[in-house]
């Protein structure tokens, strides 16, 4: 699998309705027009449910690799026997014959496996965008906002000094574009009450959805287990290519 396969990108808009600073006054709606702000970036990165996929990520990446292995040496090994034959021989076309079919078999898994976390990671990222972005607009119709921003962390020249000058500079144009909030006073910023909200949520529904399913017996763990090749990640930004 290709370096960086698990890399998440959130693209939101800069203005994002909804979300929470401070309890709605009791005397009725506060004059004037109420704005907050949300970290979205942050949000999702500190969502239980994101270190819960990280692992089933993991764990469908390590088998994955196990099998890409296994597909690979069989294939390498009639490579290097069919070195040894002479191709128009009986047993050298046979091998020729199996080993093109060993390449396809490889490739028919890598490429199907590949798509099938490509899924997982859509469907995912999808899903968790939704909730943050109705749990945001819930939060902002309770505390009487007018108007939410999405904003992000505001460093963005914290570039990886072993970039090519190129990378690096057209990295950092990217994140200047990002930026769609320069100021914002953080007294309206609601980032951790929205985190807090949405991980209360995730643990009730983890709650309920184990109290209806038995727990599985653990399997046995196997005497040597390989290093993963990668270990996914789910993360808003992708880091630039050196």
């Amino acid at each position: 699998m290709r370096h960086g396969l698990f890399l998440i990108t959130l693209f939101l808009s800069p203005a994002l309705a909804g979300a929470q600073a401070a309890e709605p006054s009791a005397g009725g709606p506060p004059p004037g027009l109420r704005i907050g702000a949300v970290n979205i970036v942050r949000v999702f990165d500190e969502l239980e449910e994101k270190v819960d996929m990280n692992a089933e990520l993991r764990q469908l990446e390590e088998k994955r690799g196990t099998k890409l292995r296994e597909l690979g040496e069989r294939a390498r090994n009639l490579d290097e026997k069919a070195k040894l034959l002479k191709p128009d021989s009986e047993e050298g076309r046979s091998n020729a014959k199996l080993l093109e079919e060993a390449s396809s078999e490889y490739r028919s898994y890598r490429d199907a496996t590949e798509d099938h976390l490509y899924n997982k990671l859509y469907d995912f990222t999808l899903g968790i965008y939704k909730k943050i972005r109705d749990e945001v607009q819930v939060y902002a119709r309770e505390a009487g906002y007018d108007i939410v921003l999405r904003t992000r962390d505001a460093e963005i020249g914290d570039l990886d000094q072993t970039l090519r000058p190129r990378t690096r500079y057209l990295e950092l144009n990217r994140r200047i574009e990002a930026q769609s909030v320069l100021f914002h006073n953080p007294a309206f910023d609601f980032t951790n009450a929205i985190i807090k909200r949405l991980n209360e949520k995730y643990q009730h529904a983890k709650a309920e959805k184990e109290k209806l399913q038995p727990t599985p017996a653990p399997e046995p763990k196997p005497k040597s287990s390989p290093e993963p090749k990668l270990e996914p990640k789910l993360v808003p930004d992708p880091a630039p290519e050196k």
